[in-house]
C-alpha cells in the first residue's frame, strides 16, 4: 500500500484498498482516487498528487506562487486567474503578497509571459468591487444588466464574492428609458441598494433579482425581459387594453380574489402561463384567449406554424423570425416543424406588421454622466443620503424649526444642535451624521472608503465589526472588501470630537493608557480647548486620541510613557 505526504493534506496520504472514482478535494473532478485519508474523507486524484508546492512564472518573477487549497468557507468564495481570465471557487496558486492567483491549468504551464487584462471598478449595481474576467466552466445565471444567460468565455465584470457578473458590453447602456408601460415618468436602472431581491416586477409579478428598471417616485419596477416583452403586447376583443404574457405562476395569481375575465373562473388552467392586463390588474387564462394551437397561413412565414413552449434545458438563445428581438426560454411562440422558424404570439397574431418596436428605441438621451443620484447635480450647500424608496436631499436648518424633540434617522440619538433635514419629507439627522452620506474613511477602516447603508445589503445576517452584534438600520459598509460597521460604533467618539474640531488624520500603532482600544492621530485646531490627560497641558496640532475614553494625548507624552512602561517590565 502506497503512502504520501502531501501538502495538501497534514494527515499521510495512503493508497485506497479498492479502486474506485471519487471526487477529488483539490481539483473537484470526478477521478480515480489515487491516494486518500479516509478518517477525514480527504481524496486526491493521480494528476493532483504530483502538484508542486510553489510555482514560479516570468510574468510574475520577483515572488514565487503557493499552493491554496479550496475552503468551503473561504471569504471571498472566487479568485479572478491572472493568465485566462476565469473565475474559479477550486483550490489555486496564489501570490499573498501581490494578491495575483493562477487556477490549477495555468500553474502548471510551462511559461506564461503576459497575464490577463486586469481591471477593476465599483458599478452602481452591484455593492461590491468588480473584476475584469470570465465566468469560467461553472457559468451559471444571467448579466444583470441585459439579463442573457452567460458563456464560459464572455467577456464580463464578475464579483468574487457573489458570483454575479455584467456583460463588458453592456457596461454603456443608457440607464434611462421612457416606456409605454409607464408613462408618467421615465424609467431608470436602479442602483444596488434598491436591486437584488427587493423589489417585484409590475409586469410578471415575480421577485427580481437582477437589476431593474424602476420609478422610485411610483414605486413602479421591472424585468428588462419584460419592458422587451410589453412592447408585444397582445390585443384581444375581450379587453381594450394591452395584455401582457407571463410564462409562470399562474398558480400564485389564480384564488379566490382572481378569476379569469372570460370564463370567470379561478381555476388554475392545465397551463402555468396566462396573461395579465397591467393597468386593471386582471388575468385572462391562455385557454380563454382562443389563440389558434396551429396556424397554417401566414404572410410573415410560407410553412404552418405551431403553438408551442420554448424548452429552456441549455442557455442556447433563439430570436423571433418576425420582430427579430430575444425569445425567452419557457414562453410560448409558433414554431414551424419544418424549419427553424421561431416567431411571437404576439407578432405572429398581429393583423398589421408595423415596423417592430425595440427596448433600444425607447432609450432616453439622458447623459449617464448626468443622473440625478450623483451628488454633483445637487448645491454644495445640500448633501445627499440614500434610503431604500427615496434619496434624500438634505439641507441644514435651524433647531427652532423642529416642532418637537427629534431623534436622528440615521444615528437614532436626540438631535440637541442644529440638524439637517430633507426638503421632501420628515427624514431629519445630526449635522455629523449626514456627512457619512459622502464615502469617507474611518478610523477602524482607514484602507478603503466607507459607503452609508441604509439597511444590510445581504440576505443572510451581517454583524458589525466592531460590537459583533446583528446589523439593523443605517451601516457603514466597505465594497471593496465587505467590511460593515453600526452607525452608532462608528460615531463614537464624535460627539467627544466634534465634526468641526479635530478631523482624524491616521491610525496609531499603540493603545490607550487602559490597554482596551485602539487609537487615531487627530489635528486639533488652535482654538479648540483640549488638555493632554498626562501633562495636562493644552493640545494643539497632531496628538493621539482614544475616541472610545474620549481622551486625548500629546505624541511626546505617550511615547514616553510607552517607553517608562517598557524599561519597567
Amino acid at each position: 500500500m502506497g503512502k504520501l505526504e502531501h501538502f495538501s493534506h497534514s494527515c499521510p496520504l495512503t493508497s485506497p484498498e479498492v479502486v474506485a472514482e471519487g471526487i477529488c478535494n483539490i481539483c473537484f473532478k470526478d477521478q480515480v482516487v489515487e491516494y486518500a485519508c479516509k478518517p477525514c474523507n480527504f481524496d486526491i486524484c493521480k494528476t493532483c498528487s504530483k502538484l508542486p508546492q510553489k510555482v514560479s512564472h516570468d510574468f510574475h518573477s520577483e515572488h514565487p506562487l503557493e499552493f491554496c487549497l479550496f475552503q468551503y468557507d473561504r471569504k471571498p468564495g472566487y479568485i479572478v486567474c491572472f493568465c485566462c481570465g476565469n473565475m474559479s471557487s477550486c483550490s489555486f496558486y496564489e501570490c499573498k503578497e501581490c494578491e495575483i492567483y493562477l487556477d490549477l491549468g495555468c500553474a502548471l504551464l510551462r511559461n506564461i509571459l503576459t497575464g490577463w487584462d486586469v481591471r477593476e471598478m465599483l458599478h452602481y449595481s452591484h455593492e461590491h468591487l468588480l473584476r475584469r474576467c470570465r465566468p469560467g466552466q461553472d457559468a451559471r445565471g444571467s448579466c444583470l444588466l441585459c439579463e442573457l444567460p452567460l458563456s464560459p468565455s464572455s467577456i464580463c465584470y464578475g464579483c468574487v464574492y457573489c458570483y454575479s457578473f455584467l456583460h463588458e458590453r453592456c457596461l454603456d447602456l443608457p440607464t434611462e428609458i421612457r416606456h409605454p408601460v409607464h408613462l408618467e415618468h421615465p424609467l431608470r436602472h436602479l442602483d444596488y441598494i434598491r436591486s437584488g431581491g427587493r423589489t417585484f416586477c409590475g409586469a410578471c409579478r415575480v421577485k427580481i433579482d437582477s437589476v431593474p428598471f424602476g420609478c422610485l417616485e411610483c414605486g413602479f419596477y421591472i424585468h428588462m425581459r419584460c419592458a422587451d416583452s410589453f412592447l408585444r403586447c397582445l390585443m384581444h376583443e375581450s379587453h381594450e387594453h394591452k395584455l401582457f404574457y407571463v410564462s409562470s405562476n399562474a398558480k400564485e395569481h389564480f384564488g379566490r380574489k382572481n378569476c379569469c375575465q372570460i370564463c370567470l373562473r379561478a381555476v388554475v388552467s392545465s397551463l402555468n402561463s396566462y396573461y395579465h392586463c397591467i393597468e386593471c390588474e386582471l388575468e385572462f387564462h391562455f385557454e380563454c384567449l382562443g389563440i389558434s394551437k396551429t396556424i397554417l397561413k401566414r404572410s410573415c412565414h410560407i410553412h404552418p406554424l405551431v403553438c408551442k413552449r420554448v424548452c429552456g434545458e441549455d442557455d442556447s438563445l433563439e430570436y423571433c423570425g418576425v420582430c427579430e428581438t430575444l425569445i425567452h426560454a419557457g414562453h410560448h411562440v409558433y414554431s414551424c416543424e419544418e424549419c427553424d422558424f421561431l416567431g411571437h404570439i404576439e407578432c405572429i397574431l398581429r393583423e398589421k406588421e408595423p415596423s417592430p418596436l425595440y427596448l433600444k428605441d425607447l432609450y432616453s438621451c439622458v447623459e449617464d454622466g448626468k443622473r440625478a443620484t450623483n451628488q454633483e447635480d445637487y448645491e454644495t450647500n445640500k448633501l445627499m443620503v440614500n434610503d431604500i424608496n427615496h434619496n434624500h436631499v438634505m439641507t441644514s436648518i435651524d433647531m427652532c424649526e423642529l416642532e418637537d424633540k427629534e431623534h436622528c434617522h440615521i444615528c437614532e440619538k436626540e438631535i440637541l444642535g442644529n440638524p439637517w433635514k430633507c426638503e421632501t419629507c420628515n427624514f431629519v439627522t445630526h449635522n455629523f451624521c449626514v456627512e457619512l452620506g459622502k464615502p469617507s474613511r474611518h478610523r477602524f477602516h482607514w484602507n478603503h472608503l466607507l459607503t452609508l447603508m441604509p439597511k444590510p445589503l445581504a440576505t443572510d445576517m451581517m454583524s458589525c465589526k466592531s460590537c459583533r452584534e446583528d446589523i439593523k438600520g443605517f451601516n457603514l459598509f466597505c465594497r471593496i472588501c465587505n467590511f460593515i460597521i453600526h452607525v452608532s460604533c462608528a460615531m463614537r467618539g464624535k460627539r467627544f470630537l466634534g465634526m468641526l474640531g479635530p478631523k482624524v488624520v491616521g491610525t496609531w500603532r499603540g493603545r490607550c493608557l487602559g490597554g482596551k482600544h485602539r487609537m487615531v492621530q487627530v489635528m486639533f485646531p488652535r482654538s479648540y480647548q483640549k488638555f493632554c490627560i498626562i501633562c495636562h497641558e493644552r493640545v494643539f496640532g497632531k496628538a493621539v486620541s482614544c475616541m472610545e475614553c474620549e481622551t486625548v494625548y500629546h505624541l511626546r507624552c505617550i511615547d514616553r510613557h510607552r517607553i517608562k512602561d517598557r524599561d519597567c517590565s
